[in-house]
């Protein structure tokens, strides 16, 4: 719905995907070695992303980019959780013809600051246009970011609470004009709540509010009994 909304991908300005490296590989200066039948970080198949590593706030992040493309996306985990939570949903959004970047986030205190260092990493890979999306704490951290950041077109929160430590996406939501959406499951605690406030809070006029069956929280909502009106 949001990618709809944002206009789609751009084939035309995309080359084919390059799988990653089976050897050794340099990304950020550091070498990276990955056997032909290893999955990255535990979690991603081989030949399906490239391994980066993302400097912010005085650490460094493993991130892992799918596809190419000038529509980028990218995507934060719930607190606890890490990259991998995205990693069976970004190669699909990758063969839609998006380029995909998926992260571990540092401390709570520094997911701003971990997201503006993604933003700005898909940008250097070509990313023209950049939509940002997350789960529970990544949401309202995207949701927070979207307005900060040059070239954000779209955001999209799935279970994103209002307020996480120092992380609040209601002032932000306030101010963002793109096309935004909203996703929660009915019986997950507050996050149905704190979804319908952030969306008539929202100012832009292309907004969507999603409240779906059961209790899945964040990425989870992919895999749930909603999961064909939340990738819908």
């Amino acid at each position: 719905m949001l990618l709809a909304a944002c206009g789609g991908s751009d084939r035309s300005d995309s080359a084919p995907t390059s799988p990653a490296s089976t050897s050794a590989e340099t990304v950020g200066g550091e070498t990276s070695t990955t056997g032909e039948d290893e999955l990255l970080y535990g979690c991603i198949e081989p030949g399906t992303a490239k391994p980066l590593s993302i400097e912010s706030a005085g650490a460094t992040l493993d991130a892992a980019v799918f596809g190419e493309g000038r529509l980028g996306i990218v995507l934060a985990h719930e607190i606890g959780g890490s990259l991998c939570n995205w990693a069976s949903i970004a190669p699909e959004l990758a063969e839609q013809g998006y380029q995909v970047l998926i992260y571990d986030f540092g401390e709570p205190a520094t997911v701003a600051r971990d997201m503006r260092a993604a933003t700005k990493e898909i940008r250097e890979l070509g990313a023209k246009k950049i939509i940002l999306g997350g789960a529970s704490l990544g949401g309202t951290v995207a949701l927070m970011m979207a307005p900060r950041e040059r070239n954000v077109v779209g955001a999209f929160s799935l279970s994103a609470p209002d307020v996480y430590g120092n992380t609040e996406g209601l002032p932000a939501v306030r101010r963002f004009r793109a096309p935004v959406l909203f996703v929660a499951a009915e019986d997950d605690g507050d996050f149905a709540d704190d979804a319908r406030w952030l969306y008539r809070a929202a100012a832009s006029r292309n907004k969507e509010l999603l409240i779906v069956p059961g209790s899945e929280h964040g990425t989870a909502l992919y895999g749930g009994p909603a999961a064909e009106r939340v990738a819908g």
